[in-house]
């Protein structure tokens, strides 16, 4: 999108954070479960480093015009310079120096019909890759819960969205690498490369327990096996007193 700047030149420039649009606990949860998935996977990728996940953050990308905005609930971006977006309440395309390949939007009763009708052009203008829509009632804002687009010459063009078992929906972001998985009343993500689930923040959590279970079970086993040391060190003096005792009494 290309704008004329309502800036005079040399003057400061005001990117504002927000405006917040308040959501449910259902639409909180499907994106921190995204967010925490996605960096939790990132982190441990080849190029990882340079990459960038966004969460309800407005995203300027036009400098001069802070009226081209957008602010998706999840996004990712690759080759950023993160220590220009790092703690930053706002991403500014012209620092971060790159532009997300991906976005998606988690429908509410607010959000829902502008999901649909005017962020296909917004994230088009940004230049986003693909563009995904998830409705975590599972069909009370629109059908299939799952949808996604990518941008072929200039042009969205849906992505398949296959049916599973139970209710589920599945579909491929080439831009990721991942399958998205409606598995309600979550939206799983699948590497394609591995074979292996992302680990969302239940997962994360679960393996923290796990692991810190371990490591008690582990830290027990340490003690009893000292503790059965110094009985035997202990059992082992007695003994030796005992005999030295005995030598003392014999006759000489």
């Amino acid at each position: 999108m290309s704008s004329v700047s309502v800036v005079p030149p040399g003057a400061a420039v005001e990117y504002p954070e927000g405006p917040r649009v308040p959501e449910g606990d259902l639409q909180t949860r499907r994106r921190m479960e995204l967010v925490s998935a996605l960096r939790d996977w990132l982190a441990g990728r080849p190029g990882g480093e340079s990459a960038w996940v966004c969460t309800d953050i407005n995203i300027y990308f036009e400098e001069g015009d802070p009226r081209v905005v957008v602010a998706p609930d999840v996004a990712v971006a690759f080759g950023v310079d993160v220590e220009a977006v790092e703690n930053r309440s706002t991403y500014k395309v012209w620092e971060a120096g790159a532009v997300p390949v991906f976005a998606l939007e988690i429908a509410s009763h607010t959000t829902f019909k502008r999901d649909l009708r005017a962020k296909p052009a917004m994230f088009a203008a940004l230049g986003v890759e693909e563009y995904w829509r998830l409705d975590p009632t599972g069909g009370d804002y629109f059908r299939p819960p799952l949808q996604g687009d990518a941008r072929r010459s200039g042009r969205w063009r849906s992505i398949e969205v296959s049916e599973e078992g139970d209710g589920g929906l599945r579909g491929r972001s080439e831009a990721l690498g991942l399958d998205l998985c409606w598995q309600p009343p979550k939206l799983r993500l699948f590497d394609v490369a591995t074979g292996r689930w992302l680990r969302d923040y239940d997962d994360q959590n679960a393996a923290r327990v796990e692991a810190e279970g371990r490591a008690l079970d582990a830290e027990g086993r340490a003690l009893n096996a000292e503790a059965r040391a110094e009985q035997a060190e202990s059992a082992r003096r007695a003994l030796e007193a005992e005999l030295d005792a005995m030598r003392r009494l014999r006759p000489q």
